[in-house]
């Protein structure tokens, strides 16, 4: 990934805590193989600094994905991602994507076209965040109360 390229913005909408998102994010740039393995990822410090999240969920999201094999911390030279990843994050995103060729090929059987079930799945996608939105604003304005 490119140095001036942020590889993580939190989701205020989100129900996820944040080191969870900043887990998921990673783990999914390097199933995806945006993050090749041997390649180094942001220093903890920047990484909270660029993000502006506290440094401690940095570390707990490194900590999960050590526990997860998919990075491996190198004494005084910083965090890797493994360079010898077994096929599981493939696998799994390969289970994923014929989950969403089995929609559209359901889609198609009704008689959609490839630009509606864009449309479809577009209106889909924009229904959900707009309800995440919602739901991260009543947190916010109970929080708020207290």
């Amino acid at each position: 990934m490119s140095a001036n390229t942020s590889i993580f913005e939190v989701d205020e909408a989100s129900d996820l805590p944040i080191w969870v998102q900043l887990r998921n994010r990673i783990a999914y740039l390097i199933r995806t193989g945006r993050l090749k393995g041997g390649e180094q990822l942001p220093s903890i410090r920047s990484l909270a600094a660029d993000a502006k999240i506290n440094y401690n969920t940095v570390t707990k999201a490194y900590r999960d994905l050590e526990l997860e094999k998919l990075i491996v911390s190198v004494r005084g030279r910083g965090m890797y991602v493994q360079k010898n990843l077994t096929a599981q994050g493939e696998q799994k995103t390969l289970a994923i994507d014929a989950v969403l060729e089995d929609c559209v090929q359901q889609y198609r059987s009704l008689g959609m076209t490839f630009d509606e079930i864009d449309d479809h799945v577009r209106a889909i996608t924009d229904s959900m965040r707009s309800e995440a939105r919602s739901a991260a604003e009543e947190r916010t304005i109970y929080y708020d109360a207290e």
